[in-house]
């Protein structure tokens, strides 16, 4: 430590705090029609491409997503969240690659028309 750094830590900890804890406002999205990866219909527009590659590799993981469609790691890791909320791979495993519920393309298409319908 030197006395500059103590001289800071004492400047700032004789500083005055909030009375109350400070409370900040709620997010408001920018209205731009993108999708913020809650699952509430509002799908990325990629789901489906997403799906396939994971359904083709049975491998889910946010680093194939990223090689395979150009993504960065926030939209794949949505898109991960997105594919677990679907049912069509398995929950977080560490480092492991997620479990692929889905066996074949046949059964992904049918699952993902079943879905379109409800959308």
């Amino acid at each position: 430590d030197t006395p500059e750094v103590e001289q800071i830590v004492e400047y700032i900890g004789n500083q005055q705090g909030y009375p109350e804890a400070f409370l900040l406002p709620e997010f408001v999205g920018d209205g731009d029609g993108q999708s913020d990866g809650s699952f509430d219909g509002d799908r990325d527009e990629l789901f489906d491409d997403a799906a396939r590659v994971v359904v083709q590799n049975q491998q889910g993981s946010a680093s194939l997503l990223q090689r395979r469609l150009k993504l960065g790691y926030n939209r794949a890791g949505r898109l991960i969240d997105q594919l677990e909320a679907a049912g069509i791979i398995g929950p977080f495993k560490g480092s492991k690659a997620r479990e692929v519920l889905i066996s074949d393309e046949v059964s992904l298409e049918q699952l993902l028309n079943r879905g379109k319908e409800q959308y």
